[in-house]
């Protein structure tokens, strides 16, 4: 059995259903496949972050998000290290033309040229050593129902498994998906919250397909599937279980591959 597949098992002595999580919880966001745009810089993406030199005199990503990309679990503040290039990339361009809204990020978004948006996605997708918090306390069933809804989604209810686009053991489809494992509870429920009210409109590919996931899924189903995401860690991918998994979205014009992690 592959071991991002979730088998459940029942407990013999007390009947629960207890869920059998195969992922490595202290592993490294992985980097196989991340794809960088020709023409990006990491260091100059590093002196927007910081505010170096005046470079953006309105404030830096790192107050928010850390120069390593750890973000904040207890304000929302989500994490970036080893992010996929082309969900940063895109999500600011989405703050920075209004499609998607948030007090903050739109018009830091705004005070940003693309340049410099491409150079801080670079910088926050190559950053790979930002510890992984530990996850909130949280209910074993409800854990288990989320890990469900991750691997196989629910029929009745027309909800795809997370893992079609997300990945195996939540690691993201580079060059479009995000990962979610290790992500931060609070910031995953208030995205989905935010889709299944209509709020969230961008993301391009994922944008009707997040919505209408959203849409059909209980606060409930939100709550346990965004505590599950938070309490794993991605293993290491590789291409051959990246393309089991889901087929990757073409690269964008004059993107290159970055060489495997090792």
């Amino acid at each position: 059995m592959p071991r991002f597949l979730i088998p459940f098992a029942l407990a013999p002595a007390t009947g629960m259903l207890l869920l059998a999580v195969g992922h490595a919880q202290n592993g490294q966001v992985p980097d196989p496949a991340v794809v960088h745009p020709s023409g990006t810089d990491v260091e100059r993406g590093r002196a927007v972050v910081v505010a170096a030199a005046g470079v953006w005199p309105g404030g830096a990503c790192f107050q928010c998000h850390g120069v390593d990309g750890k973000g904040d679990a207890a304000a929302a503040f989500p994490r970036l290290s080893g992010q996929v290039y082309k969900y940063l990339y895109d999500s600011m361009k989405d703050y920075a033309s209004g499609a998607r809204q948030n007090p903050i990020m739109t018009p830091i978004a705004q005070s940003l040229s693309d340049q410099q948006i491409r150079d801080v996605s670079a910088f926050y997708a190559a950053q790979e050593q930002a510890p992984f918090v530990s996850p909130e306390a949280a209910d074993p069933r409800l854990l288990q129902h989320g890990g469900a809804l991750a691997a196989i989604g629910s029929s009745e209810r027309g909800i795809q498994g997370c893992i079609n686009c997300h990945g195996p053991a939540g690691a993201g489809l580079p060059p479009t998906y995000p990962y979610l494992a290790g992500q931060y509870a609070m910031y995953m429920e208030a995205q989905l919250n935010a889709w299944k009210g209509g709020a969230r409109k961008s993301d391009r590919l994922s944008a009707v397909s997040m919505e209408d996931i959203a849409k059909r899924m209980t606060d409930e189903d939100i709550r346990a599937v965004s505590l599950y995401y938070a309490s794993i860690r991605p293993q290491t991918v590789t291409s051959e279980r990246l393309q089991a998994a889901s087929p990757l979205v073409s690269s964008p014009p004059g993107a290159v591959q970055r060489p495997n992690a090792r």
